[in-house]
């Protein structure tokens, strides 16, 4: 049994690419296939139809000295035909950094292409689709921070990930799904303010019994589709089965998902314990979170598996295509650039770097 995937991603046919081979096409097409691993939604048809476009974004990005960088959730053809790292938010804000060139182009939503310019301010970002934007990180501005700040005055605020760099620049420290328990562990005093999720919030709220947590209300529209009832009725059906179900969940997620859940963690711990289980002999897998997470389980595992439920897709991860990053290579139009004014990526390095001293 596997999981629901959404249909592949047809090419839109609106940009033009050189004239390839045959031999060169079909070669390419094999690659993608045998990378993806998915032949009943990724057929050699399809990947025929792609495998031009992923040839000419990869010579373009060889002869431009461009580093492509995509998020999980951004679709197979792009994570295994185009991009040179694949990761969480943050690591790849890292990787953005730490690559020696001097272009990134970063196949995300926004708030992370902004990430990598405050780590790179001096290197040049290209963010294929400005529109894509994220339900947590649109739900919150600087205002309502500094609002915050002002009827909460002296409590840290702590900042997700999913957020703009303006709110950011407003905040005392940045979290990541991976490190946001240790983090405020760590933080001084006995309050704080955790914006913009109220999920992981009120997993804050019952993890720090000594800390009283103020949430603010946002939440991702992907991980808020799951229930902790729909999980259970999973579960229920596999062990009436026999079939031994490892619930995998991300901490955007209600609590009462995270309860009935096995394993609880970003989107890389979950993809890498995964493999790690599937190594073992463990088959059976609820991956509650987007469907990106299930791609690369099924594309990195040597093993036979099954992904039982169904994903739920992120609309904005998904808006882009390989057409987009081959405009945006080709003549990027300004919108997408990043530009942000210096003091907003002074203060918002701040945020970041108060999270790295905290881990230390």
């Amino acid at each position: 049994m596997v999981i629901e995937m959404p249909e592949a991603p047809l090419p839109r046919g609106k940009i033009e690419t050189p004239a390839y081979s045959g031999s060169e096409i079909e070669e390419e097409a094999l690659r993608l296939q045998e990378a993806i691993k998915q032949p009943m939604r990724w057929d050699l048809e399809l990947c025929r139809a792609l495998a031009p476009l992923t040839l000419e974004i990869n010579r373009l990005k060889r002869e431009q000295g461009v580093f492509l960088i995509a998020h999980s959730y951004q679709t197979p053809d792009i994570v295994y035909g185009v991009a040179d790292s694949v990761a969480d938010s943050y690591s790849l804000s890292k990787d953005a950094r730490d690559a020696p060139q001097q272009t990134i182009l970063f196949s995300s939503v926004r708030f992370m292409a902004e990430t990598a310019k405050i780590v790179s301010p001096h290197k040049t970002v290209l963010h294929p689709s400005p529109e894509a934007g994220c339900s947590l990180s649109d739900g919150i501005s600087a205002q309502d921070v500094i609002d915050l700040k002002e009827a909460h005055p002296g409590v840290p605020v702590v900042c997700y990930i999913n957020t703009s760099a303006a709110v950011k620049a407003e905040c005392d420290v940045c979290v990541t799904s991976s490190n946001y328990i240790k983090i405020c562990e760590r933080l001084p005093g006995d309050r704080l303010i955790f914006v913009p999720d109220r999920f992981m919030g009120k997993h804050l709220q019952t993890a720090l019994s000594d800390k009283e947590v103020l949430v603010y209300g946002g939440e991702c529209e992907v991980h808020a589709n799951f229930t902790g009832e729909k999980i259970r009725t999973w579960r229920n059906s596999m062990d009436d089965h026999g079939v031994d179900l490892v619930v995998m969940s991300h901490p955007e997620c209600d609590a009462d998902v995270l309860e009935e859940s096995d394993v609880v963690g970003s989107s890389e711990i979950l993809k890498d314990e995964a493999l790690r289980m599937a190594s073992k002999g463990q088959r059976d897998f609820m991956l509650v979170t987007e469907c990106g997470t299930a791609d690369r389980v099924l594309a990195e595992s040597d093993e036979d598996l099954n992904l039982i439920g169904a994903c739920v897709m992120c609309r904005h991860m998904k808006s882009t295509q390989l057409e987009d990053i081959l405009q945006a290579l080709r003549d990027p139009r300004a919108d997408q650039v990043i530009e942000l004014d210096a003091d907003v990526i002074e203060s918002a390095r701040m945020c970041l770097d108060e999270m790295f001293r905290l881990m230390d």
